[in-house]
Protein backbone atom coordinates (compact mmCIF):
# COMPACT_ATOMS: atom_id res chain seq x y z
CA UNK A 1 0.00 0.00 0.00
CA UNK A 2 1.01 2.95 -0.69
CA UNK A 3 1.06 6.63 -3.07
CA UNK A 4 2.31 6.91 -6.34
CA UNK A 5 3.25 9.73 -8.23
CA UNK A 6 -0.58 9.92 -9.32
CA UNK A 7 -1.55 9.37 -5.96
CA UNK A 8 0.01 12.34 -4.94
CA UNK A 9 -0.87 14.58 -7.69
CA UNK A 10 -4.35 13.42 -6.98
CA UNK A 11 -3.87 14.68 -3.19
CA UNK A 12 -2.61 18.28 -4.26
CA UNK A 13 -5.55 18.60 -6.65
CA UNK A 14 -7.77 17.89 -3.61
CA UNK A 15 -5.41 20.58 -1.80
CA UNK A 16 -6.57 22.55 -4.36
CA UNK A 17 -9.53 22.81 -4.95
CA UNK A 18 -10.05 23.71 -0.61
CA UNK A 19 -10.27 20.29 0.52
CA UNK A 20 -8.95 20.37 4.87
CA UNK A 21 -6.86 17.17 5.91
CA UNK A 22 -7.95 17.75 9.71
CA UNK A 23 -7.49 14.56 11.02
CA UNK A 24 -6.38 11.96 8.54
CA UNK A 25 -6.76 8.04 8.54
CA UNK A 26 -4.91 5.91 6.27
CA UNK A 27 -6.04 1.97 5.56
CA UNK A 28 -2.87 0.40 6.62
CA UNK A 29 0.41 2.67 6.95
CA UNK A 30 1.42 4.05 3.54
CA UNK A 31 4.28 4.37 1.39
CA UNK A 32 5.49 7.11 -0.18
CA UNK A 33 6.97 5.76 -3.99
CA UNK A 34 7.77 9.28 -5.32
CA UNK A 35 11.69 10.66 -6.09
CA UNK A 36 12.22 13.25 -3.09
CA UNK A 37 13.48 15.49 -5.88
CA UNK A 38 10.35 15.26 -7.83
CA UNK A 39 7.90 15.36 -4.57
CA UNK A 40 9.50 18.80 -3.70
CA UNK A 41 9.19 20.26 -7.17
CA UNK A 42 5.66 19.38 -6.59
CA UNK A 43 5.37 21.03 -3.49
CA UNK A 44 6.73 24.42 -4.38
CA UNK A 45 4.65 24.01 -7.58
CA UNK A 46 1.41 24.00 -5.50
CA UNK A 47 2.86 26.58 -3.05
CA UNK A 48 3.49 24.51 -0.35
CA UNK A 49 6.79 24.10 1.89
CA UNK A 50 8.48 21.22 1.56
CA UNK A 51 11.08 21.46 4.18
CA UNK A 52 10.37 17.97 5.87
CA UNK A 53 11.37 16.35 3.18
CA UNK A 54 14.70 18.41 2.59
CA UNK A 55 15.93 18.02 6.66
CA UNK A 56 19.03 15.63 7.06
CA UNK A 57 17.27 12.40 8.12
CA UNK A 58 13.88 13.07 6.74
CA UNK A 59 11.42 10.42 6.44
CA UNK A 60 10.89 10.32 2.70
CA UNK A 61 9.46 6.27 2.28
CA UNK A 62 6.41 6.91 4.28
CA UNK A 63 3.07 9.41 3.62
CA UNK A 64 2.87 11.01 7.04
CA UNK A 65 4.70 14.12 6.45
CA UNK A 66 3.43 14.48 3.29
CA UNK A 67 -0.16 14.08 4.68
CA UNK A 68 1.06 16.68 7.26
CA UNK A 69 2.38 19.39 4.35
CA UNK A 70 -1.32 19.20 3.17
CA UNK A 71 -2.67 20.76 6.46
CA UNK A 72 -2.85 17.60 8.78
CA UNK A 73 -3.20 18.02 12.34
CA UNK A 74 -2.95 14.25 12.92
CA UNK A 75 -2.26 11.19 10.91
CA UNK A 76 -3.17 7.78 12.09
CA UNK A 77 -3.27 4.20 10.46
CA UNK A 78 -6.02 2.06 10.69
CA UNK A 79 -5.12 -1.73 9.70
CA UNK A 80 -6.08 -5.49 10.67
CA UNK A 81 -2.91 -6.04 13.00
CA UNK A 82 0.29 -4.04 14.62
CA UNK A 83 2.98 -5.16 12.97
CA UNK A 84 3.42 -1.70 11.67
CA UNK A 85 2.46 0.70 14.17
CA UNK A 86 -1.18 0.98 13.40
CA UNK A 87 -2.82 3.45 16.05
CA UNK A 88 -5.97 1.45 15.33
CA UNK A 89 -6.10 -2.01 15.15
CA UNK A 90 -9.22 -3.61 13.48
CA UNK A 91 -10.31 -6.09 10.73
CA UNK A 92 -12.27 -3.91 7.78
CA UNK A 93 -14.71 -7.61 7.29
CA UNK A 94 -16.72 -6.46 10.65
CA UNK A 95 -18.16 -3.49 11.56
CA UNK A 96 -16.16 -0.98 12.79
CA UNK A 97 -16.81 0.23 16.69
CA UNK A 98 -19.28 3.45 16.88
CA UNK A 99 -15.96 5.63 18.31
CA UNK A 100 -14.94 5.58 15.11
CA UNK A 101 -18.04 6.72 13.09
CA UNK A 102 -17.29 10.34 11.94
CA UNK A 103 -14.32 10.99 13.51
CA UNK A 104 -12.23 12.13 10.71
CA UNK A 105 -12.19 14.68 8.05
CA UNK A 106 -9.98 12.18 5.20
CA UNK A 107 -10.24 8.59 5.15
CA UNK A 108 -7.54 7.22 2.77
CA UNK A 109 -7.29 3.57 0.95
CA UNK A 110 -4.41 3.69 -1.22
CA UNK A 111 -4.86 -0.26 -1.92
CA UNK A 112 -6.31 -1.92 0.84
CA UNK A 113 -10.12 -2.73 0.41
CA UNK A 114 -10.10 -4.93 -2.87
CA UNK A 115 -7.85 -7.34 -0.38
CA UNK A 116 -10.94 -7.47 1.76
CA UNK A 117 -13.12 -10.20 1.42
CA UNK A 118 -16.29 -8.69 2.73
CA UNK A 119 -15.85 -5.47 0.74
CA UNK A 120 -19.19 -4.03 1.06
CA UNK A 121 -18.88 -3.95 4.97
CA UNK A 122 -15.65 -2.76 4.49
CA UNK A 123 -16.57 0.28 1.95
CA UNK A 124 -19.39 0.95 4.69
CA UNK A 125 -17.17 1.30 7.32
CA UNK A 126 -14.89 3.61 5.42
CA UNK A 127 -17.53 5.86 4.68
CA UNK A 128 -18.71 5.92 8.49
CA UNK A 129 -15.37 7.22 10.00
CA UNK A 130 -16.04 10.23 7.75
CA UNK A 131 -17.31 13.48 8.87
CA UNK A 132 -20.13 15.40 7.60
CA UNK A 133 -18.27 17.70 4.89
CA UNK A 134 -14.97 14.73 4.42
CA UNK A 135 -13.75 12.82 2.65
CA UNK A 136 -13.11 9.49 1.43
CA UNK A 137 -10.07 8.87 -1.13
CA UNK A 138 -9.67 5.49 -3.06
CA UNK A 139 -7.00 4.63 -5.07
CA UNK A 140 -7.77 0.99 -6.75
CA UNK A 141 -7.12 -1.49 -9.28
CA UNK A 142 -9.63 -1.22 -12.23
CA UNK A 143 -8.65 -3.31 -15.27
CA UNK A 144 -5.97 -6.28 -15.79
CA UNK A 145 -5.36 -6.95 -11.91
CA UNK A 146 -6.66 -10.22 -12.04
CA UNK A 147 -5.15 -11.99 -9.02
CA UNK A 148 -4.00 -8.89 -7.05
CA UNK A 149 -6.71 -8.72 -4.76
CA UNK A 150 -10.05 -10.78 -4.70
CA UNK A 151 -11.71 -8.00 -6.57
CA UNK A 152 -11.17 -5.47 -9.43
CA UNK A 153 -13.91 -2.35 -9.23
CA UNK A 154 -15.58 -0.58 -12.32
CA UNK A 155 -16.53 2.84 -11.61
CA UNK A 156 -20.35 2.40 -11.80
CA UNK A 157 -19.40 0.48 -8.23
CA UNK A 158 -18.25 4.28 -6.84
CA UNK A 159 -20.89 6.10 -8.39
CA UNK A 160 -23.53 4.02 -7.27
CA UNK A 161 -21.96 3.29 -3.80
CA UNK A 162 -20.86 6.73 -2.57
CA UNK A 163 -24.34 8.57 -3.44
CA UNK A 164 -26.86 11.12 -2.10
CA UNK A 165 -28.76 7.99 -1.00
CA UNK A 166 -25.89 7.29 1.13
CA UNK A 167 -24.79 11.02 2.14
CA UNK A 168 -22.35 11.30 -0.53
CA UNK A 169 -21.04 12.51 -3.82
CA UNK A 170 -18.53 11.64 -6.00
CA UNK A 171 -16.61 15.07 -6.52
CA UNK A 172 -13.67 13.66 -8.93
CA UNK A 173 -12.93 9.96 -10.57
CA UNK A 174 -9.72 9.70 -12.50
CA UNK A 175 -9.06 6.59 -14.43
CA UNK A 176 -5.34 6.55 -15.25
CA UNK A 177 -2.80 3.60 -16.78
CA UNK A 178 -0.93 2.16 -13.95
CA UNK A 179 2.70 3.80 -13.72
CA UNK A 180 4.08 7.30 -13.27
CA UNK A 181 3.30 8.11 -17.08
CA UNK A 182 0.05 7.52 -18.34
CA UNK A 183 -2.68 9.80 -18.92
CA UNK A 184 -5.37 11.39 -16.92
CA UNK A 185 -9.09 10.49 -17.79
CA UNK A 186 -12.32 12.32 -16.06
CA UNK A 187 -14.81 9.21 -15.89
CA UNK A 188 -18.57 9.98 -16.22
CA UNK A 189 -21.02 8.99 -14.21
CA UNK A 190 -23.14 5.86 -15.88
CA UNK A 191 -26.84 7.77 -14.06
CA UNK A 192 -25.53 11.05 -15.32
CA UNK A 193 -25.15 9.46 -19.21
CA UNK A 194 -27.72 6.76 -18.73
CA UNK A 195 -25.19 4.39 -19.86
CA UNK A 196 -22.74 1.87 -18.82
CA UNK A 197 -19.35 3.10 -18.48
CA UNK A 198 -17.40 0.20 -19.95
CA UNK A 199 -13.87 -0.20 -21.06
CA UNK A 200 -11.72 -3.11 -22.58
CA UNK A 201 -8.08 -2.25 -22.11
CA UNK A 202 -4.75 -4.57 -22.72
CA UNK A 203 -2.77 -2.90 -20.33
CA UNK A 204 -3.82 -2.13 -16.36
CA UNK A 205 -5.71 0.95 -15.29
CA UNK A 206 -6.78 2.19 -12.10
CA UNK A 207 -9.27 4.35 -10.37
CA UNK A 208 -8.61 7.49 -8.04
CA UNK A 209 -11.63 8.50 -5.89
CA UNK A 210 -12.36 11.55 -4.67
CA UNK A 211 -16.27 11.52 -2.67
CA UNK A 212 -17.70 14.12 0.32
CA UNK A 213 -19.77 13.36 2.98
CA UNK A 214 -22.75 15.71 2.56
CA UNK A 215 -24.81 14.35 5.48
CA UNK A 216 -24.60 11.61 8.28
CA UNK A 217 -27.69 9.04 6.99
CA UNK A 218 -27.46 5.93 7.46
CA UNK A 219 -25.55 3.58 4.53
CA UNK A 220 -26.75 0.46 2.43
CA UNK A 221 -30.35 0.78 4.11
CA UNK A 222 -30.98 -0.52 0.32
CA UNK A 223 -28.65 -2.44 -1.68
CA UNK A 224 -27.22 -0.28 -4.45
CA UNK A 225 -28.36 -1.57 -7.94
CA UNK A 226 -26.91 -0.83 -11.50
CA UNK A 227 -27.93 2.16 -12.31
CA UNK A 228 -28.16 0.82 -16.10
CA UNK A 229 -31.20 -1.56 -15.10
CA UNK A 230 -32.79 0.80 -12.20
CA UNK A 231 -33.38 3.00 -15.11
CA UNK A 232 -35.18 0.21 -17.80
CA UNK A 233 -36.89 -0.73 -14.86
CA UNK A 234 -38.83 2.50 -14.15
CA UNK A 235 -39.14 3.26 -17.68
CA UNK A 236 -41.14 0.84 -19.69
CA UNK A 237 -40.76 2.39 -23.06
CA UNK A 238 -36.85 1.36 -22.90
CA UNK A 239 -36.27 -1.68 -25.40
CA UNK A 240 -36.43 -4.97 -23.42
CA UNK A 241 -38.57 -4.08 -20.70
CA UNK A 242 -41.95 -6.03 -19.97
CA UNK A 243 -44.11 -3.10 -21.93
CA UNK A 244 -41.73 -3.43 -24.94
CA UNK A 245 -40.39 -6.93 -25.34
CA UNK A 246 -37.02 -6.17 -27.33
CA UNK A 247 -36.84 -8.72 -30.73
CA UNK A 248 -34.16 -7.70 -33.01
CA UNK A 249 -34.97 -7.86 -36.43
CA UNK A 250 -33.48 -9.97 -39.30
CA UNK A 251 -32.39 -8.11 -42.28
CA UNK A 252 -32.58 -9.45 -45.71
CA UNK A 253 -29.23 -10.05 -46.10
CA UNK A 254 -29.07 -12.55 -43.36
CA UNK A 255 -31.28 -14.39 -45.13
CA UNK A 256 -29.88 -14.51 -48.81
CA UNK A 257 -25.87 -14.72 -47.68
CA UNK A 258 -25.63 -15.97 -44.13
CA UNK A 259 -22.05 -16.01 -44.27
CA UNK A 260 -20.99 -12.39 -45.79
CA UNK A 261 -23.78 -11.24 -42.98
CA UNK A 262 -21.94 -13.23 -40.23
CA UNK A 263 -18.85 -11.20 -41.80
CA UNK A 264 -20.86 -7.86 -41.68
CA UNK A 265 -22.20 -8.55 -38.11
CA UNK A 266 -18.38 -9.67 -36.87
CA UNK A 267 -17.05 -5.94 -38.71
CA UNK A 268 -20.09 -4.34 -36.91
CA UNK A 269 -19.47 -5.48 -32.87
CA UNK A 270 -15.52 -4.60 -33.31
CA UNK A 271 -16.48 -0.91 -34.83
CA UNK A 272 -18.58 -0.87 -31.80
CA UNK A 273 -16.31 -2.03 -29.26
CA UNK A 274 -13.61 0.40 -30.72
CA UNK A 275 -16.35 3.35 -30.28
CA UNK A 276 -17.88 2.25 -27.01
CA UNK A 277 -15.73 0.37 -24.80
CA UNK A 278 -12.25 1.81 -25.42
CA UNK A 279 -10.31 4.68 -23.87
CA UNK A 280 -11.00 6.93 -27.18
CA UNK A 281 -14.75 7.17 -25.85
CA UNK A 282 -15.26 10.57 -25.10
CA UNK A 283 -18.57 10.19 -23.50
CA UNK A 284 -17.26 8.05 -20.84
CA UNK A 285 -13.81 9.19 -20.51
CA UNK A 286 -12.81 12.72 -21.18
CA UNK A 287 -8.71 13.40 -20.96
CA UNK A 288 -7.58 15.97 -18.33
CA UNK A 289 -4.33 17.55 -17.10
CA UNK A 290 -2.42 16.48 -14.37
CA UNK A 291 -2.25 18.69 -11.79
Amino acid sequence: MGLDINAVQFLLAAYRDGVQFGDTLTLGRQDLNVFPARLVRLLRKHGLNPEAFLQPGADTLHAEPLFRVLGARTVAALDISDFEGAEFVHDLNLPIAPALRERFDVVYDGGTLEHIFHFPTALKNCMEMVRVGGRLFIHTGANNWCGHGFYQVSPELFFTALSPENGFEVESMILHRAGPYGRWYAVSDPRRIRARVELVTCTPVMLLVRARRTQAVPIFTQPPQQSDYTARWDDPSQPGSKAQPFTPPRPALARWLPGLARLGHVVKMALVLLRTQTIWNRRNFRPVRRP
